[in-house]
C-alpha cells in the first residue's frame, strides 16, 4: 500500500531543507507512529536470517526546487509531494491518521497535509516497468587487512547489483508471505539511462541509482518490491518504486 501526501508550508511560500534531508523525513515518519510501534520498528523490526527490516520506504520530496550548493540547502516551492509505502497496515494507518490531524514536522518546517491519496497497486503479471521515486541501493561490506570495514556500492550494470537486490527482495517476501514461499529471484534491467545519486545520511555517504527499470519475477516478489521497497536501506529513504502504466 502507498499513499501520496501533498504538503504545504502555511507560513511561507517555500520549504527550505538541507541538501541531504533523508534523516529528517525518516525521523518525522517515526514521530507519526505510536511510541511503542516506533520503538519496535527502530530497534527491532521484522527479523529474518538475522537481518532486520522495518518494512517501510519513502520517496524523495517531489516538487519545484532551487539548490544552493555553497550554503548546502534546497528550497522547494509550495506545494510538494511525499510518497510513503509499507505492506504493514498498522504502519500505514498510524501514519495516515496522525499526519492528517497534526501535519508533519520536517526540519524547521511545520507542514500541513493538503491532500492524502491512498493507492493499493496490485501486481498480477510477471513483468512490470517501474520508475524510482528514491534511489535503489545495493552494496556489500568488506573487511580490510587492518580490520577496518568498508562498503562497496554496486551500479545497475554490475552483476552483483541484481543478486543483492534479488536476495533482499526474497527475504522481505518470506517475511510477508511465509518462510515456505517457493519463489526464485527476480531479473532487473535498466530501461534507458540511469543516474547515480549520492546522499549523506547522518554523515555517511550512500550511493544509489535512479531511473526506469524492468522487473521480471513472481508477482508476489514484484508486489513486495512495490509495497516494501526494492534494494537496501528502504527505511532511510531508498528504493521506493512505482509502476509505469502500459500504453
Amino acid at each position: 500500500m502507498q499513499f501520496t501526501l501533498t504538503l504545504i508550508n502555511p507560513s511561507s511560500t517555500h520549504i527550505v531543507l538541507p541538501l541531504h534531508y533523508n534523516y529528517l523525513i525518516q525521523s518525522a515518519i517515526y514521530r507519526s507512529l505510536s511510541p511503542d510501534f516506533a520503538s519496535f520498528l527502530h530497534s527491532t523490526g521484522y527479523m529474518i536470517d538475522k537481518r532486520r527490516f522495518p518494512l517501510f520506504v519513502f520517496s524523495r520530496i517531489i516538487g519545484s526546487f532551487q539548490i544552493n550548493k555553497e550554503q548546502k540547502w534546497i528550497r522547494f516551492s509550495n506545494p510538494v509531494q511525499l510518497i510513503i509505502s509499507s505492506p504493514i497496515s498498522q504502519f500505514m494507518q498510524d501514519t495516515a491518521q496522525l499526519l492528517l490531524s497534526e501535519g508533519i514536522q520536517i526540519g524547521q518546517n511545520r507542514l500541513e497535509v493538503d491532500k492524502l491519496e491512498m493507492l493499493q497497486p496490485k501486481v498480477t503479471k510477471e513483468e512490470i516497468t517501474v520508475v524510482t521515486q528514491s534511489p535503489i541501493v545495493a552494496y556489500s561490506t568488506f573487511v580490510r587487512g587492518d580490520g577496518k570495514k568498508y562498503t562497496l556500492y554496486y551500479s545497475p550494470g554490475d552483476k552483483e547489483f541484481k543478486r543483492i537486490v534479488s536476495e533482499n527482495l526474497m527475504r522481505k517476501a518470506r517475511l510477508l508471505y511465509g518462510e515456505d514461499i517457493d519463489v526464485s529471484g527476480i531479473d532487473i534491467h535498466c530501461y534507458g539511462r540511469y543516474r547515480r545519486e549520492v546522499v549523506l545520511y547522518k554523515g555517511i555517504v550512500i550511493k544509489g541509482y535512479s531511473g526506469r527499470f524492468i522487473l521480471k519475477g513472481d508477482p508476489c516478489l514484484l508486489q513486495t518490491a512495490i509495497d516494501a521497497g526494492i534494494g537496501s536501506k528502504n527505511s532511510m529513504g531508498f528504493g521506493l518504486i512505482q509502476t509505469i502504466p502500459e500504453k
